[in-house]
């Protein structure tokens, strides 16, 4: 009963990666259309959650916003890299000029490599001043971030609110590349590769063979060494 319980579980994760697979494959395909869509004003992106949509529904939207940065209202994603090498993501708020009461959105700017990032000059990274216009695609935050002062592990927009004293935008910006040399770079773009599902499911498999061949094999070598067990 147990090699029989273990042979099912093995199949089921089998099948448990392969649709895995059919749901990253099928994200990657949402990512691959919204980067052939339009670029729309954040104002009319949001516009859709009036009518019914959800935040998950409106992620890879490309938008354009205007607003003034502000560098006093900074984190740093920690724990990032690029290219192997070490780092964090630039989140600073971008003010929305022209809304009362004051809005903000959240933009990660992109990568700093940590040996800049602890030299402490933020001057290395500071946005320009005055009005901008930032494109970028939409992405939803995670609560419960975790961290230590200015570092943190995830983009909670609940807390940002807090800890920047303004109301946020229901999702938050990755900044697209704009063609400057200085940091910080551009967010690596998104893996859209199958990941190590396929692979997982195959081991999963193999295994489920080796046992459906090996454990009758053991039975048969035991029988043959001792008739008596059967």
């Amino acid at each position: 009963m147990l090699v029989a319980a273990l042979l099912v579980a093995t199949t089921n994760l089998g099948f448990w990666q392969l649709r895995r697979l059919d749901v990253r494959r099928d994200h990657n395909a949402r990512v691959v259309a919204r980067a052939d869509e339009p670029v729309v004003a954040l104002a009319t992106a949001f516009g859709a959650l009036t009518e019914g949509m959800s935040p998950e529904d409106l992620r890879h939207v490309r938008v354009t916003v205007s607003g003034m940065w502000d560098v006093a209202s900074e984190v740093y994603l920690a724990n990032r890299s690029r290219d192997g090498v070490p780092g964090v993501h630039v989140v600073t708020l971008l003010r929305i000029e022209g809304v009362r009461p004051s809005v903000g959105v959240a933009v990660d700017r992109g990568f700093v490599p940590r040996v800049h990032y602890l030299k402490g000059d933020r001057s290395a990274w500071a946005p320009a001043g005055g009005e901008v216009e930032v494109a970028g695609s939409l992405e939803v935050g995670r609560m419960g971030e975790r961290g230590h002062g200015s570092e943190v592990d995830r983009i909670d927009l609940e807390a940002l609110s807090d800890r920047w004293g303004i109301s946020l935008a229901p999702m938050w910006i990755r900044a697209a590349a704009d063609g400057s040399a200085s940091w910080p770079a551009s967010a690596p773009a998104e893996d859209l590769g199958d990941g190590p599902h396929l692979s997982y499911a195959v081991q999963w498999f193999v295994f489920t063979l080796i046992g459906l061949g090996g454990y009758p094999l053991v039975l048969y070598r035991l029988a043959r060494r001792d008739p008596g067990v059967a």
